[in-house]
């Protein structure tokens, strides 16, 4: 008998992104990719690509079943239809939730996952959740210190993050239901090495089963730039 919880714990399957590098990137396998039932962060500082990825793995994920759904997360403003339907993406198949607090994505992350696991399991569609971006979120407390014109640093934000990402952890292994996180990075102060390090906290650092690096750099020919090198690191 296995215990409740143990087996949300494994991975039975994985979610090809659509492309080979990054499946090996992420499982060791070319034909792998996400896993189907974890937390998995793209993180990096702007311009470097992270909600570009997310949205060919989006694409890719709603391309291989006609069933499948995405609920999206979104906290920039940034994510807009013309940008989906250039994508290829279908945004009949897409529910895009605005989130400003940590709290609030907690709540509606595990509304949504509540509400399909209530479901039989046989008639669950395929599901995938997206948080763009965790290092845009605010909390309850910096909104209403904001209001009341209150200039007091808020120090429950790592705290907030990392009791939410315990739940939906759990939760979202029960459910057999893939997330993705994107994030900030900021240079470690002191480091003798040069080190990124994501923003928040530790909560995300331990909740997520992969952490992908991105980072990028002019490519030129000669002094013309003509494009972005991505690099990706784990």
């Amino acid at each position: 008998m296995v215990i409740d919880g143990v087996e949300a714990g494994d991975v039975d399957s994985f979610i090809d992104t659509g492309s080979y590098v990054f499946n090996a990137l992420l499982s060791g396998s070319l034909y792998g990719g996400l896993p189907s039932n974890k937390i998995t962060a793209l993180a990096g500082e702007s311009a470097t690509g992270k909600t570009y990825y997310l949205m060919g793995i989006v694409k890719n994920f709603l391309d291989t079943d006609p069933d499948a759904g995405v609920v999206f997360f979104e906290s920039e403003s940034a994510l807009t239809k013309q940008l989906i339907i250039e994508r290829g993406i279908d945004p009949k198949r897409m529910v895009i939730m605005p989130v400003t607090t940590v709290q609030e994505f907690r709540h509606q992350s595990l509304k949504v996952l509540d509400s399909y696991l209530m479901q039989n399991e046989a008639d669950r569609k395929p599901l995938f959740l997206c948080s763009d971006s965790l290092g845009m979120l605010s909390t309850t407390k910096e909104v209403e210190d904001t209001a009341e014109g209150k200039e007091t640093r808020d120090m429950t934000r790592a705290q907030v993050l990392k009791a939410a990402f315990r739940v939906l952890t759990l939760k979202l292994g029960r459910a057999k239901v893939p997330m993705v996180v994107t994030n900030h990075t900021y240079d470690v102060v002191g480091s003798m090495f040069p080190q990124k390090e994501m923003g928040g906290g530790s909560g995300l650092k331990y909740a997520a089963s992969t952490i992908i690096y991105l980072s990028n750099k002019k490519e030129k020919e000669g002094t013309e730039v003509i494009g972005n090198i991505i690099h990706c690191k784990t």
